[in-house]
C-alpha cells in the first residue's frame, strides 16, 4: 500500500485486518473449560450456605479477572461480550440461561430445596459457558468479517 492510499485500498486493508483478527482468535479449549468452571462455581456456589456462597462468588470473580488478564496479555485487547451485533445475542441468551440457573441454585438455599439443585445448576452453567463461549466466538468472527466487530 502506498503512503496515501486510495479509499478502495484503505477499505481493502481494513477488511483484510478484520479477517486476520478473526483467524488469529484460535484459543485453547482450556479457556472454555476454565470459563465453564468459573461459571459452574459461581452458579453452583450460590446454593451453598454462608459464608461459602460468598467465598465461591469471590473465587469465581477472581478467576474471571485472571482470565481477562491472560487474554489481554495474549492478544493485546479485550472485547465486551455485548458489543458485537451478532455475538451480543449469544451473550444475552447466555445471561438468561445463567440467571435461571442461578435462581435454581438460590431456591435451594432460600427455600430448603433439594440438595442436588445447585449441583445440577452449576453443571449446566459450566456446559452453558463452554458451548456458549464457542458460539459467541463464532458469531464474533462473523461480525468481524461483516465489518461490524
Amino acid at each position: 500500500m502506498t503512503q496515501d492510499p486510495t479509499p478502495q485500498e484503505a477499505l481493502a486493508s481494513i477488511q483484510a485486518a478484520r479477517a486476520s483478527v478473526g483467524e488469529t482468535l484460535n484459543y485453547p479449549f482450556a479457556w472454555d473449560l476454565a470459563y465453564g468452571g468459573m461459571l459452574a462455581l459461581m452458579v453452583g456456589g450460590a446454593g451453598l450456605p454462608q459464608p461459602w456462597s460468598t467465598v465461591t462468588l469471590v473465587l469465581s470473580i477472581v478467576a474471571l479477572v485472571f482470565m481477562v488478564q491472560w487474554w489481554r496479555k495474549r492478544t493485546g485487547w479485550w472485547v465486551s461480550g455485548y458489543t458485537p451485533p451478532r455475538a451480543r445475542w449469544v451473550a444475552w441468551v447466555m445471561v438468561a440461561v445463567l440467571m435461571g440457573l442461578m435462581g435454581l441454585s438460590f431456591w435451594t438455599r432460600l427455600f430448603d430445596g433439594p440438595f442436588w439443585a445447585p449441583i445440577v445448576a452449576g453443571a449446566l452453567a459450566g456446559v452453558t459457558g463452554i458451548v456458549g463461549g464457542r458460539l459467541w466466538m463464532r458469531a464474533y468472527r462473523r461480525d468481524l468479517l461483516a465489518g461490524q466487530g
